[in-house]
C-alpha cells in the first residue's frame, strides 16, 4: 500500500523483533504481540521516542522489549504457561476472552491489574503527563464508548483491557461485477456503493443468487457469491442481530443462552437456511473452505462479496487496479445492524516470580507507554500509517490533522475502509460478555457453522457436540 511505503525507510537499520534501545539498567517493560512487519516497525519507533522522553522528563531509562509471540492464540497460550514458569510480559496484545482466562477463578485480580487504578492515579492517570501527549481533554471518556466498555464486561469487576486499536467486519465488493449484476436486477439503480449500501441481508442473498445465475456475464470465474472470513463472527453476530441469546453471566459463571428452550429452536432454523445459501453457492465461510481467507480469491474474481476484518483491509486490494474495491458496512438481518467489536487490547500482567515492588514498578512504565501509544496523535499515526486497516480508539483522534490527510484518498481501500467504520458502523457495536470459557465458547460457535456447511454433521448434533464442549471449560 502506498500508505505505508512512508513508514519504510525510517526503520531501514532497525531490528523487528524488538523495541526501543538496549541499556546497560533501567527499568525493562516486556511487551508480548501478534503485530506483523507494518505494525511492528511503527511500535519500535514509538518504543524508542517514549524510552527518550522518559528519560529526559524523569531522568529514568526504560527500555520497552517487544517480542513478536505468533498470532492472538499463540500469545494467549504463552501466557497461561508463563505463570507457572515465571515467565510473563508486562504488557501485552489480547482478545478479552484471552484476558478472562487470565483473569477468571484462582487467578482473580492476582495475576492481572485493574486498570482504573492506573487511570484514576494522581500522578500517572489520565491527563497528568503532557509530554505524553496526555492532556487533561483525554481522559476516559475520550476513548470510543464501545471500544473502552469492551473492557468491563468480566465476571471480576473493573477495567482489565484497553483499546489499542479496532476493528469490525466490513464487505468488499468488485464494483464493475455489482455494477454488471445491477442491470436488469428489479429495483437496482444509480451508483453501485449506494445500492449495497441499502441491502439488508437476505436481500444481498436474493442479489447474490441473481449474480451467480448470471454469472457469465457478472463475473466468470464466480464460484461462490459471498465468502465471509469468520464463521464464528457469523454465528455470534447473526444471534445477536436475530434477537437470540449468545451468553451470558449468571452469579459468576457464563451461561450459554442458545443451549435450550426457544432461543435453541431459533439457533437451529437459522444455521439451517445459512446451509441452504452454502448449497445454491450463495454463501462460503473460512471454515468451509479448508481455513483460507476470502482475499486472494475476491482478488482472483472467484467471489463476489467479501466479508472480512477492518483490520486486514489491505489484503482484499487488487493487483494493478484489476478492478475497483468498493468497501461496505455488511449488510444486517433483521434490521438490527449489529456489529462486532475486534481488534487489538492491551492488558498488564503481574509476573509471580517478581516481587510486588518490581510489578508495581514495570506495570507504571506500561501504562504510562500504553497512555503513549493511545494519545490522539501518536494512535492515529499507528493506525493510518502502521496497519492494514485498523482505526484508532479515542474520538480526539479523528481530530487531528494527520487523520484529516489521511482521509483526503478516498479511493484508497484503507481510507475506504475507515470511512465505512467510523461513519456506518461505529456506535452500533455490541460487546458480548467475557468470562472463564468464553473463548471456548466462541471457538465452538464458529464450529457449528463449519460442520454444518461442510455437511459433516447434522444441525442438531452439531449444536450438541459445541455445546458439550464449551461446558467443560466454562468455570
Amino acid at each position: 500500500m502506498k500508505k505505508k511505503s512512508l513508514l519504510l525507510l525510517p526503520f531501514a537499520v532497525m531490528a523487528l523483533t524488538g523495541c526501543g534501545e538496549a541499556k546497560s539498567d533501567g527499568i525493562e517493560v516486556s511487551f508480548w504481540h501478534p503485530f506483523g512487519q507494518g505494525v511492528q516497525e511503527a511500535l519500535s519507533l514509538a518504543s524508542s521516542e517514549f524510552s527518550k522522553i522518559v528519560k529526559k522528563e524523569l531522568g529514568v531509562d526504560v527500555k520497552i522489549d517487544c517480542a513478536y509471540k505468533g498470532g492472538y492464540d499463540d500469545v494467549a497460550t504463552n501466557i497461561v504457561k508463563g505463570f507457572s514458569a515465571g515467565n510473563v510480559p508486562t504488557m501485552a496484545v489480547a482478545y478479552p476472552d484471552h484476558v478472562a482466562n487470565f483473569l477468571g477463578g484462582d487467578n482473580s485480580q492476582k495475576y492481572v491489574y485493574n486498570i482504573k487504578n492506573f487511570y484514576e492515579d494522581s500522578e500517572i492517570g489520565f491527563g497528568k503527563q503532557s509530554y505524553l501527549g496526555d492532556s487533561s481533554r483525554y481522559d476516559y471518556d475520550d476513548f470510543i464508548e464501545a471500544f473502552i466498555d469492551e473492557g468491563t464486561h468480566y465476571s471480576v469487576e473493573g477495567l482489565y483491557s484497553l483499546p489499542f486499536m479496532k476493528s469490525s467486519e466490513v464487505m468488499f465488493y468488485n464494483v464493475e461485477a455489482v455494477q454488471r449484476g445491477m442491470e436488469g436486477y428489479p429495483g437496482a439503480s444509480g451508483d453501485p456503493a449506494a445500492f449495497v449500501s441499502s441491502l439488508s441481508w437476505d436481500e444481498l442473498m436474493k442479489f447474490a443468487e441473481h449474480c451467480y445465475e448470471n454469472r457469465a456475464n457478472v463475473l466468470p470465474n464466480m464460484a461462490n457469491a459471498v465468502w465471509y472470513d469468520s464463521d464464528a463472527n457469523m454465528m455470534i453476530t447473526k444471534l445477536y442481530q436475530n434477537e437470540i441469546g449468545y451468553s451470558s453471566i449468571k452469579n459468576g459463571k457464563g451461561v450459554i443462552d442458545f443451549e435450550s428452550g426457544e432461543n435453541r429452536t431459533k439457533a437451529e432454523a437459522m444455521v439451517t437456511k445459512l446451509k441452504e445459501l452454502k448449497d445454491k453457492h450463495l454463501l462460503v465461510t473460512k471454515g468451509s473452505m479448508e481455513g483460507r481467507y476470502g482475499s486472494d480469491a475476491f482478488k482472483n474474481g472467484e467471489v463476489l462479496f467479501e466479508i472480512g476484518s477492518s483490520g486486514g483491509t489491505g489484503y482484499n486490494s487488487p493487483a494493478g487496479g484489476s478492478f475497483t474495491a468498493g468497501v461496505s458496512k455488511v449488510p444486517a438481518s433483521n434490521n438490527k445492524p449489529l456489529y462486532v467489536s475486534q481488534g487489538p487490547t492491551l492488558t498488564f500482567l503481574r509476573n509471580p516470580s517478581k516481587s510486588d515492588d518490581i510489578n508495581n514498578e514495570r506495570s507504571r512504565y506500561a501504562w504510562m507507554f500504553a497512555k503513549y501509544l493511545t494519545n490522539p496523535e501518536k494512535n492515529t499515526f499507528l493506525c493510518t500509517w502502521g496497519s492494514q486497516g485498523y482505526v484508532p480508539v479515542r474520538h480526539s483522534a479523528y481530530e487531528t490533522s494527520e487523520y484529516a490527510s489521511f482521509i483526503q484518498d478516498t479511493e484508497d481501500i484503507i481510507v475506504k475502509s475507515a470511512l465505512v467504520v467510523q461513519n456506518e458502523i461505529d456506535g452500533r457495536y455490541f460487546n458480548s460478555p467475557v468470562f472463564i470459557g468464553s473463548a471456548e465458547l466462541r471457538v465452538q460457535a464458529g464450529g457449528i457453522i463449519t460442520e454444518v456447511l461442510n455437511g459433516t454433521k447434522t444441525v442438531s448434533k452439531a449444536f450438541d457436540d459445541a455445546i458439550d464442549s464449551a461446558k467443560k471449560k466454562i468455570a
